[in-house]
């Protein structure tokens, strides 16, 4: 039985701040102001060094850039700055974008509400100057699928003002699992190509309509980058030890948990949405290959090899360690900043990326809070604690002096969690099952666009009710698959059981993070 108190002149502030609520409690939406976030991280006793500035700098550039395909048709020098913003960006400074892409620019992906966050919106017409920019949207609707004069088909998935997608695929042709990235856009009719074989009747656009038709499509939406690295920093015995502290509240509420492990050395993995991949090293390869096609270190091949569309033009792997004798590429050996292959100047922008940071609470939110759970270790509230951890540390002896023995105020366990089948994606990654996610952490949520993991909802109140599923469990309609009821059935019981000022509180309170 769960029991709340609080001092009645606390109560009697509280009462007085929910006075002017309307009948029920509602998203008041992305909140504005500073974004909060999209710098290097701080620390007053143990600031980054002048060279983990000057590599935070350099990644964030190359986080920047914009793609082109071929080796040597970039706009201007590869690497060089442009001048431009990274949310305005028209010129190449890169190069190796795949035959497949979802996106040609990491920031373009990742700028909300700041270049590191989650999918925002973009104007669509940034070569057109200030005077004629349209409204941003979604990227996707626009500006990206028509770069460079290509003319790639709209999926019907992606609307004008939702949410930036990727699509994977739940089956292969044969039946067997996919679980795959299917890009959505390819380079054909790009005018930096180069390739005149690579026509659509070679390199044709998937039929996504189709996989539609046969429910074969699953979505996710980009995951926000900030604080990754004191993520990254947490030592296992610290995410097992918060999971044991609570293991007696969890059994009350039916809450599992557990991590998913990497299959060669066995430590936890923590970064994706079914917290499949090991490491921001891992993550930065990754993404750069499977969203834009830039095979590099760690993805060698092209995810699409079709001869007319790569050609001699496009070196494999397209980012390596720069290896060149001179600077007339501006790839040299002997530039500081550039032997760092790409992939890894990612990584070390996101290890240095700070955390997104809160507002001040009002008493709504101060509240909400304590109702949510963990204003101290022996308080869970209502139970949203018990998978969105508040805190953790990182360990104690980390290389960058910066991210050694912080309070990381994640809001996640980063361990993975049965949603139940109105959640499931039927997609396993490793120990995570075709209903299992990892714990989304809570930090910068209040400046979210959308929620859930493939972007369902923009509503706070709608995403928390979306966490339940059916108490008995479901089974997929041909019996395929059955999955077990949502670990957060009870803890959205005991949110929606609360008074409407409650339920508002901790919608305002998670709306300061």
């Amino acid at each position: 039985m769960l029991k709340f108190s609080r001092p009645l002149a606390w109560l009697s502030v509280v009462a007085a701040s929910f006075s002017t609520l309307s009948f029920a409690q509602q998203d008041p939406g992305v909140r504005q102001g500073s974004p909060g976030a999209g710098g290097p991280i701080a620390s007053r006793t143990a600031p980054l060094t002048k060279e983990q500035l000057y590599l935070f700098t350099e990644g964030q550039r190359r986080f920047n850039q914009l793609e082109a395909v071929c080796d040597n048709c970039s706009d201007v020098v590869v690497g060089a700055d442009t001048g431009e913003s990274a949310t305005l960006a028209t010129k190449t400074n890169s190069s190796g974008l795949g035959a497949r892409f979802n996106g040609d620019q990491c920031a373009v992906c990742h700028s909300q509400p700041a270049v590191g966050g989650s999918g925002g919106f973009l104007v669509p017409n940034p070569q057109d100057g200030p005077s004629r920019y349209r409204t941003p949207e979604n990227p996707m609707f626009r500006l990206i699928p028509h770069r460079k004069g290509a003319d790639n088909p709209i999926p019907s998935f992606i609307k004008q003002f939702g949410p930036i997608r990727e699509a994977r695929f739940v089956r292969n042709p044969d039946g067997t699992p996919d679980g795959g990235v299917h890009q959505l856009f390819t380079i054909v009719g790009r005018s930096d190509t180069h390739l005149s074989g690579c026509t659509s009747a070679r390199l044709p656009s998937i039929d996504f309509e189709e996989e539609l038709r046969k429910d074969n499509v699953r979505f996710r939406i980009p995951t926000p980058l900030f604080g990754l690295g004191l993520i990254e920093s947490i030592q296992d015995t610290e995410i097992l030890s918060r999971h044991a502290a609570t293991a007696e509240q969890r059994s009350r509420l039916g809450i599992l948990g557990i991590a998913n492990r990497s299959g060669n050395d066995g430590t936890i993995t923590r970064f994706g949405w079914k917290a499949q991949n090991k490491s921001l090293t891992i993550f930065a390869m990754e993404a750069y290959n499977v969203e834009m096609g830039v095979s590099n270190d760690g993805f060698g091949q092209s995810t699409d090899e079709t001869p007319e569309c790569n050609g001699p033009e496009k070196n494999e792997f397209n980012d390596v360690t720069r290896t060149d004798p001179d600077d007339s590429r501006n790839q040299s050996f002997y530039n500081p900043l550039h032997i760092l292959p790409d992939w890894l100047a990612f990584a070390i922008f996101m290890r240095e990326l700070a955390p997104p940071m809160p507002v001040a609470l009002t008493p709504s939110a101060e509240r909400g809070k304590w109702l949510f759970g963990g204003s101290n270790e022996h308080d869970s509230g209502i139970g949203c604690s018990l998978c969105h951890t508040p805190q953790m540390k990182s360990g104690p002896a980390i290389e960058s002096a910066t991210l050694t023995n912080r309070k990381v105020n994640l809001f996640s366990d980063v361990l993975l969690h049965h949603m139940g089948k109105s959640l499931a994606d039927g997609i396993t990654q490793g120990a995570a099952s075709g209903d299992m996610f990892r714990t989304a952490p809570l930090w910068g949520v209040g400046q979210r666009r959308f929620f859930m993991h493939d972007g369902r909802t923009s509503d706070l109140v709608s995403a928390i009710s979306q966490h339940a599923s059916a108490s008995a469990g479901e089974c997929e309609g041909d019996g395929s698959t059955c999955y077990p009821p949502s670990e957060a059935n009870e803890v959205v019981k005991n949110f929606k059981a609360l008074p409407v000022a409650d339920k508002q509180a901790i919608v305002d309170f998670l709306r300061s993070l």
